[in-house]
């Protein structure tokens, strides 16, 4: 019986452990069905926020990202960890600084102008070209140094061109989904089963 309790005090004490351990992830998808776009921003490298653009639902190519950000970044805050797509790797560009204000163009071929809610933003990061085949970006992982967290950055947009069925421009909010449930109520449960567990076999030795 006693062994029982242990195992379930440890398991309940690892879980809290893990869950305390892990970096904080805020997931953004747009309104849209298809394609449905996933961005993902975690706090899990060293000093750095990272950012992962994908699709859940059909397929897209990958423009730029639209953000608004309490705080000042520059080009050498960027940095690419990987990418799906063609055979150019993306050159990721910084638009925006606090001497401009606020920006809704990334460049040739790429503004945010008539983007849902967002059209105008502290920064955008341009991620790709106008155009399929060799800068395709189906897509794509990048870090930026920075030392503020995840509630610093707001106003999700992203820019991109569906490569599926509908085609055409993207220009779509991309809105914080709810949290998942969190480590430690799933330890409470596993404690509260196994101590229930525990119970039910000490009432059937008792009555035996």
């Amino acid at each position: 019986m006693k062994t029982l309790y242990a195992l379930a005090v440890a398991a309940a004490a690892t879980l809290g452990f893990a869950a305390s351990s892990q970096a904080a992830t805020v997931t953004y998808t747009n309104p849209q069905p298809t394609p449905k776009i996933q961005l993902t921003v975690s706090d899990d490298p060293v000093n750095a926020l990272q950012f992962s653009l994908s699709t859940l639902v059909g397929a897209a190519d990958y423009l730029a990202l639209g953000f608004n950000y309490a705080g000042s970044l520059t080009q050498s805050d960027l940095s690419l960890v990987s990418y799906t797509g063609g055979a150019n790797t993306p050159a990721l560009s910084l638009f925006g600084s606090t001497s401009v204000g606020k920006v809704n163009n990334c460049g040739t071929g790429c503004n945010f102008n008539g983007a849902g809610s967002a059209t105008l933003f502290d920064y955008i990061v341009r991620i790709g070209q106008p155009g399929a085949g060799p800068n395709l970006v189906s897509s794509v992982v990048f870090n930026i140094a920075t030392l503020a967290g995840l509630s610093d950055l707001t106003q999700f947009a992203v820019r991109a061109t569906s490569t599926s069925n509908p085609g055409g421009s993207i220009k779509a909010d991309l809105l914080p989904q709810p949290a998942p449930v969190p480590l430690p109520a799933s330890g409470v449960l596993l404690l509260a089963g196994l101590a229930g567990l525990a119970v039910a076999r000490r009432r059937k030795s008792a009555s035996a």
